[in-house]
């Protein structure tokens, strides 16, 4: 799919709250990459490995430190225990109806002292969404009639307290219109 210019900024923003979360020579798994990872591809120069995980993966493929794999992130992943020194959901956490299952899984791949880094709207964004996907300034990719309702920031903390994640640290970006979260996994 061919994103407009304003879908490539709204990634780069993503991008630029993430990044600075991301230890160079670190193992980075991206849940949710998108068909290319351009989160992943983004990095290439500053990580040893990244590997993409997403359903809207034409066929799984390994093009020079990235992998991509084409995974239903809802179901246990096949990468091993305690594999990645950051797990990256990118504008993932508002389409899954179930997080619990997926955090949970992050968790697990990740080795102990790594992070958990995520990004996702505010609810106040549908209906900008909404306009702007009207007028063709955004691709509706994954259709965010089908966003879920967000997590108040409290309950998400307190469900990856329960999950067993610590040291959490919130912020926004883009005007507040979007937030940013990391979460360590205990050493």
């Amino acid at each position: 799919m061919a994103y407009t210019a304003f879908d490539l900024f709204v990634a780069r923003c993503r991008f630029r709250a993430a990044r600075p979360h991301i230890r160079a020579g670190a193992r980075v798994c991206d849940i949710g990459s998108g068909s290319h990872a351009p989160f992943l591809q983004s990095l290439t120069s500053h990580i040893s490995l990244g590997v993409g995980l997403d359903w809207h993966v034409a066929a799984s493929h390994a093009p020079g430190r990235t992998s991509l794999l084409q995974v239903d992130i809802t179901r246990d992943l096949p990468l091993a225990t305690n594999s990645f020194d950051h797990v990256v959901l990118l504008a993932v956490l508002e389409h899954l109806p179930q997080p619990e299952p997926v955090l949970r899984e992050a968790l697990r791949i990740l080795a102990p002292g790594g992070s958990l880094v995520m990004t996702w709207p505010s609810s106040a964004v549908d209906p900008i969404l909404w306009v702007l996907t009207r007028v063709g300034l955004v691709k509706d990719e994954l259709g965010f009639e089908q966003h879920q309702p967000r997590l108040p920031v409290p309950k998400l903390r307190a469900m990856l307290q329960r999950i067993g994640f610590a040291g959490m640290h919130h912020g926004k970006f883009e005007l507040g219109l979007n937030n940013w979260l990391v979460a360590h996994k205990p050493e």
